[in-house]
């Protein structure tokens, strides 16, 4: 099925889902191949468009292999430039976070006992998420002390 096939059917009132299922792929990957292809959708006419200058070039590809933005049409390609930037950052998923920090360190390095205390009710809180997430203290330990470092913005010195 090409893009012509697909404006055509959505402007003749199928739903996006239907056709996405139709084309084999997910409504999501359908709305994204759409803007990759210029192709919007006007909200004062209540129709998919396409908006470059080469519909013979852009309209005949098919829609389920890759499409990438043509030179033609990056002009008129709408992009959110800063989609990562856009991220809330409470809606980053911290403890996956630092599982992977947890799985980063070199656990060989940390072969060498130091010392330093605690407090009873700090010592408790990281025992327990050890425990909890099956990470040996001195290595749990270890992440939060550089995850703390970096976000007060202190730099390791190497001797």
């Amino acid at each position: 099925m090409t893009f012509e096939d697909v404006i055509d059917q959505l402007n003749n009132g199928k739903p996006m889902e239907e056709v996405a299922v139709n084309v084999g792929i997910s409504v999501r990957d359908l709305e994204r191949k759409l803007v990759n292809a210029a192709i919007e959708f006007d909200e004062e006419n209540e129709l998919y468009e396409y908006k470059g200058i080469t519909p013979e070039q852009s309209l005949i590809r098919e829609v389920k292999s890759r499409i990438v933005v043509l030179q033609v049409d990056k002009p008129y390609v709408k992009k959110d430039v800063d989609n990562r930037q856009k991220a809330d950052i409470k809606n980053i998923d911290m403890e996956y976070i630092l599982f992977k920090d947890y799985h980063k360190v070199n656990k060989s390095l940390l072969t060498e006992k130091k010392t330093f205390f605690l407090t009873e009710e700090m010592y408790n809180n990281i025992k327990k998420l050890s425990l909890e997430k099956s990470f040996r203290i001195n290595a749990l330990v270890n992440v939060l002390l550089a995850k703390g470092l970096e976000h007060y913005q202190i730099e390791l010195k190497n001797n």
